[in-house]
């Protein structure tokens, strides 16, 4: 019997970056223990929190990484000496030297004849692959051939690999669950009332392609032109992502927010909750907001906790029909906008505050799809069935 698994990934305890994966992550490690399973964790995470403010990755950035990374394969090989029948889940990567670090690990384990699950998150493997030369490409299929299964969040991803023989099979799906601990038997449908304000969340990291500057302006049409009774919460730390346009760093577009909600914040209607919400902080948040907001379009969204936790807490997500999203919202829990669509967001939240009724029936499906779909419990039982 299975008593123990080697987990190489990124914990939140030990980490000041703080993202879905390494939250998928801290989710695994920490249901294990439920299942007479002990988990000897290697920590890969404790070097990314040392240059998670760095928008692109200089000389001296990447030197630290491989410097941190060659730390990781000494505490692995450690692990696998102490620990020699244990199976290996690791999550894997999609940059150069995340992949360089993953060969030697799955190569050692596949030579220490461990049973190897890799776990991919995040849903840009296609396109790094597509820009590796023929050489890498061989390499990559060489080591992710050595794995029993590559785990991926949905459909997308699942093609994402579809460069790899055999692919249909070797790649498996499983669907995030909801990393959060929360009472759901507590939580009840929302209600939209005309003598209150109608709240809006957004919780991500502050990335103009995670759709904040839109959503930001859907608020501004809606309190400024429409003259809704609306409030919005921001929550998240400004990053930069290849993509963005705006903007050249992470300080300037932070400027440049600060400076633009400046009123809204003082006559209380704007709240930007900058290093973050982690929680009971978070949980108040989500209990409180009517709608969750992620117009995303970033290059490697996957399935974003967040919008789980919008439907475990009855708050109707708007989104866009972007990647994995689709397997998470629907017409029945949520709506869609296009992509830098700030009057279609404006348009959305105006629609369900003119049917209260229906805005009801929203947020009580959104309940419903988490509990049948996304829990924690879910999650963890059919990730474990790869083992």
């Amino acid at each position: 019997m299975m008593n123990k698994i080697i987990a190489v990934g990124t914990t939140t305890q030990n980490n000041k970056w703080v993202n879905g994966q390494s939250m998928m992550f801290q989710l695994f490690v920490d249901h294990l223990p439920q299942h007479r399973i002990k988990p000897v964790i290697v920590d890969f995470g404790l070097s990314i929190s040392k240059n998670s403010n760095q928008t692109r990755v200089s000389g001296k950035a990447s030197l630290v990484k491989v410097l941190d990374n060659i730390t990781v394969v000494a505490k692995f090989v450690k692990a696998l000496a102490l620990h020699p029948k244990a199976p290996v889940y690791i999550n894997t990567s999609q940059t150069s030297v995340g992949f360089m670090r993953d060969f030697v690990l799955i190569n050692l384990a596949s030579r220490a004849g461990r049973k190897i699950i890799a776990h991919q998150f995040g849903a840009n493997y296609e396109q790094y692959y597509s820009e590796q030369t023929p050489a890498r490409q061989k390499l990559i299929n060489k080591t992710l051939l050595k794995t029993a299964r590559v785990i991926v969040e949905g459909d997308f991803t699942k093609e994402q690999f579809s460069f790899l023989p055999g692919y249909e099979d070797k790649v498996a799906i499983v669907p995030n669950g909801l990393p959060e601990k929360i009472d759901s038997s507590s939580i009840l449908p929302k209600q939209i009332s005309a003598k209150e304000p109608v709240e809006m969340f957004y919780i991500s990291n502050m990335i103009e392609s995670k759709g904040f500057w839109d959503v930001l302006k859907a608020f501004e049409i809606l309190v400024d032109e429409r003259k809704r009774n609306v409030k919005i919460a921001f929550s998240g730390k400004f990053y930069g992502a290849t993509e963005d346009k705006t903007y050249q760093t992470p300080e300037d577009a932070k400027k440049a927010f600060l400076d633009r909600t400046e009123k809204y914040r003082k006559s209380g209607l704007l709240t930007y909750h900058a290093n973050g919400l982690y929680g009971s902080d978070k949980a108040e948040a989500f209990i409180k907001a009517n709608f969750f907001l992620l117009p995303s379009y970033y290059i490697n969204e996957g399935q974003p906790a967040s919008v789980l936790e919008a439907l475990a807490y009855g708050c109707v997500p708007i989104t866009t029909r972007y990647r994995v999203i689709p397997m998470m919202v629907n017409e029945q829990n949520g709506a869609f906008v296009n992509p830098q669509s700030p009057i279609e967001i404006a348009d959305a939240v105006e629609m369900f505050m003119d049917n209260p009724q229906k805005y009801q029936q929203h947020s009580e499906a959104a309940i419903r799809d988490y509990k049948e779909k996304f829990t924690a419990e879910r999650y963890i039982e059919k990730l474990l069935t790869y083992f």
